[in-house]
């Protein structure tokens, strides 16, 4: 009897070793992968780039070790991919030396066939290609789609006009329908990707600092549709208001690009007391990215790209930037990359300044820069 019981004991204490040990490697594993899911944004709604330069881009990436390649695909200017809910369509659309542009709008745009070899191109080089369809604003360049096709009853019951952000989609269940429908057709053309991930937006849209309980729902709900098609919902920081972190979708990991939306003076200092902050969402449990706009964006213009200017930057963000910098250039209270999933340079087109500059210059002005970060972004805190 004291022999079985023994046997016992022994059987209980290996068991617990091999349990601890699990646990120990999972957490140790979990610590290495923070900070290491780095990579580039593109802003391809403001601008269009050539399929071929994208692949150039998601070599750059591959080859600097990152793991991702995020695709802008809508804003004010353009939505830039063919979608049979807009009725943006090849069918209403003509090709110009490999362009497809809408008949009506003349936006350019990216067809399915296209984001397909984009996809595969992307797998081989074992980078992420990830979709981002920005709602609840930045949806002109979509509104404008839809009216060429004469959705304008959608438009009406679906949208309006916000006097700060322009063309919104309300908060209902009506909207979020609608863009549950958007964002599947778009998922399906960034299917059977490994680390498949889908940003749904939510930058510059609230002026609000109490409640944004409609916010919370709409968000959530979109979240939950992309989950269901596989892929890791993501978000920009703008609607996540301190007061309420528990009733987000904790799956939802967030984009972390400015503390107050640029929003300077007065209402700066309103979202700041209202508005979570990096450390804030690493303590609640969210997993999020660093986009600091300080250091990581690049915004297109001729000034920007000249080599001086270039150098500049990419010195400015060696010397004084690590994942933990999260609002501007001010010190961070973080010490580790816990929770911090990675990082992302990002290439903007915000004005027009960007339309007298080809590809192959925006190439060679952000390889330095794109290179640069992604050396820091993986380095160990």
């Amino acid at each position: 009897m004291k022999l079985r019981h023994y046997s016992l004991l022994i059987t209980f204490i290996i068991v617990i070793g091999i349990y601890l040990t699990q646990i120990n490697v999972c957490a140790a594993t979990q610590q290495a992968e923070n900070g290491q899911f780095n990579g580039l944004t593109l802003d391809v709604a403001r601008r269009y780039y050539q399929p071929d330069t994208i692949k150039s881009f998601i070599s750059q990436v591959a080859q600097n070790r990152g793991r991702f390649v995020q695709l802008h695909l809508s804003d004010a200017q353009s939505f830039a991919i063919e979608n049979d809910t807009v009725g943006q369509t090849l069918a209403n659309a003509t090709q110009t030396n490999g362009v497809w542009r809408n008949n009506k709008t003349h936006q350019a745009f990216y067809s399915k066939s296209q984001i397909a070899d984009l996809v595969t191109f992307a797998k081989q080089k074992h980078i992420t290609l990830i979709p981002e369809v920005d709602t609840p604003a930045h949806i002109d360049g979509m509104i404008k789609t839809m009216r060429a096709n004469h959705q304008t009853q959608q438009i009406n019951q679906l949208t309006y006009k916000n006097k700060s952000y322009g063309r919104e989609f309300h908060l209902s269940n009506a909207s979020i329908t609608f863009v549950k429908q958007l964002d599947n057709e778009v998922a399906q053309s960034f299917s059977g990707q490994a680390d498949m991930h889908f940003h749904l937006g939510g930058d510059e849209f609230t002026d609000q600092t109490k409640s944004n309980k409609p916010y919370i729902t709409y968000l959530n709900a979109l979240a939950k549709n992309i989950q269901a098609q596989g892929f890791i919902p993501e978000a920009w920081n703008d609607g996540y208001m301190s007061r309420a972190l528990n009733q987000y979708d904790k799956h939802i990991q967030i984009t972390y690009w400015n503390w107050t939306a640029d929003e300077k003076g007065a209402p700066g200092k309103e979202r700041q007391k209202a508005w979570a902050t990096m450390p804030e969402l690493i303590h609640h449990g969210f997993k999020v990215f660093n986009y600091n706009d300080y250091y990581l964006y690049f915004n297109l213009s001729q000034k920007n790209i000249k080599s001086r200017n270039v150098a500049y930057m990419t010195n400015d963000m060696k010397q004084n930037w690590d994942p933990t910098i999260w609002d501007n250039d001010n010190d961070s209270s973080l010490n580790s990359l816990h929770n911090i999933v990675g990082s992302s340079v990002s290439i903007w087109a915000d004005k027009d300044a960007h339309s007298k500059i080809n590809d192959k210059q925006i190439l060679t002005a952000s390889q330095k820069f794109l290179s640069q970060f992604l050396q820091l972004a993986r380095q160990p805190i």
